[in-house]
């Protein structure tokens, strides 16, 4: 009886180990798995900021060509400088001057003019117009009516000073 128990005993023994030999090695084969998964994801992430790194470097390389070729890019914000307006000053007069409004309701209607606007301090109307061509352009556009009222005293690529050809007009 002993050596049914003995072997009973040894034969649960045998089957626990060979349980946990069976576990271990099914731990073995994942912690195998979870290690070659790990590995397999660094080389894809290293693969893949490799590609990136190129795709990059390959822009710039193929931006550089292009400059070469055709010159620079033109700057988009750089359009939009103050060489698109053109500002006329008229100083010593009053705010409600019919001829300064006419005049600014005239420039609004020359072809190429976007936007006028008027301010007026101390006595001076200043007048920004959107206009990307010259000032002397812009006034070559003014009708004989008005061109007769004001005097040009100073013009510059973009800007115009103008007085009136007549002081009484000024007190209208």
């Amino acid at each position: 009886m002993a050596l049914i128990v003995f072997s009973t005993a040894f034969a649960q023994q045998n089957s626990r180990q060979e349980k946990r030999s069976r576990v271990n090695k099914v731990t073995k084969k994942v912690d195998d798995t979870n290690k070659k998964i790990n590995d397999t994801n660094k080389t894809f992430n290293s693969a893949t900021d490799s590609i990136a790194q190129t795709v990059e470097d390959t822009k710039k390389t193929a931006e550089r060509i292009r400059n070469a070729i055709f010159g620079p890019k033109k700057d988009k914000t750089k359009s939009k400088k103050n060489e698109e307006f053109v500002q006329i000053q008229i100083p010593n007069t009053t705010y409600g001057n019919p001829s300064s409004s006419e005049l600014q309701n005239y420039l609004s209607k020359i072809k190429g003019v976007k936007k006028v606007s008027k301010s007026f301090a101390n006595g001076e109307i200043t007048m920004t117009i959107v206009y990307k061509g010259s000032a002397d352009e812009l006034w070559k556009n003014i009708p004989n009516g008005l061109y007769n009222i004001f005097v040009v005293k100073e013009m510059k690529e973009k800007y115009i000073l103008l007085h009136f050809e007549k002081q009484d007009l000024n007190k209208q």
